[in-house]
């Protein structure tokens, strides 16, 4: 071959690589100037959010530490929490940093968190480490409580399944899917202390970056859930024990569905 056929050959070739790469880039597409795929899901998976048994901003720095360091883990960094946030992790409640600092990752605008800003919502380092905040843990090991998930398709159990989930509890799963794409959660098992208005132990679905807005409902019991979909590509399960009576937890599997299988499974259940 001539090396103008080579070359010829080999700009095409290169062409083709980015079309495919534009191809995938369009798939998963830009917001916010985030590209929404998993290219940092395996350094911001183990960033996860809690607040104290007690409830919201609760906790001081040397508490905050305490929490993370109780499941194996450190308080996340700055950098840490920014990178889950690129792929998608919102949560609308300020927690303490590594070395005193405080802030709360933001996805997508809105008025009621954030004050209409996107990105890492920094409260700077803080002087008074007796101020009460919720707190951001850095695992990347072995988190097996929440966590951020960008997996097209997945199975999340409690913590400690299939034995009993413990005692004073508090997870976080965030699920983030391809845009245009939606979330189907199925139920597998499901065994939750059960109380009036499920107030004890209970799991809560939301239909939204985090749980604040887009609430579906607040579940406990051994009734299997029925399925959601979601009505865009993201969603919420926050999971809550208290400090008495447990259970066996729950199974489920999530899967992200397009507008063809969205319409099949709509029509299967009007069948």
């Amino acid at each position: 071959m001539s090396h103008c056929g080579l070359r010829a050959m080999r700009a095409l070739t290169a062409v083709f690589g980015v079309l495919i790469v534009l191809k995938e880039t369009e798939a998963w597409g830009y917001k916010n100037g985030i590209l929404h795929n998993s290219i940092w899901l395996e350094q911001a998976a183990g960033v996860y959010h809690r607040e104290s048994r007690k409830g919201r901003y609760q906790l001081t720095y040397k508490e905050a530490k305490a929490v993370c360091n109780f499941e194996g883990g450190t308080l996340a960094t700055f950098d840490q929490l920014e990178a889950a946030r690129q792929i998608g992790f919102h949560v609308c409640a300020a927690g303490w940093l590594d070395k005193g600092r405080v802030g709360y990752p933001i996805v997508k605008a809105g008025s009621n968190c954030g004050f209409g800003k996107v990105g890492i919502i920094d409260y700077g380092y803080r002087l008074n480490k007796s101020e009460r905040w919720d707190v951001y843990c850095y695992n990347p090991v072995a988190k097996e409580c929440g966590g951020v998930h960008t997996d097209p398709e997945k199975v999340l159990v409690s913590p400690g399944y299939p034995d009993e989930y413990q005692d004073e509890q508090i997870c976080y799963w965030h699920i983030r899917v391809r845009f245009g794409h939606r979330i189907r959660l199925h139920f597998l098992d499901f065994d939750i202390e059960e109380d009036t208005d499920c107030l004890s132990d209970h799991l809560e679905i939301y239909d939204s970056y985090d749980d604040v807005s887009g609430f579906v409902g607040r579940y406990c019991g051994d009734q299997l859930p029925d399925d959601f979909i979601s009505t865009g590509n993201v969603m919420t399960l926050k999971f809550l024990s208290d400090s008495s009576v447990t259970a066996g937890g729950f199974k489920l599997q999530y899967i992200s569905v397009n507008s063809s299988q969205l319409f099949d499974l709509l029509a299967d259940s009007f069948s």
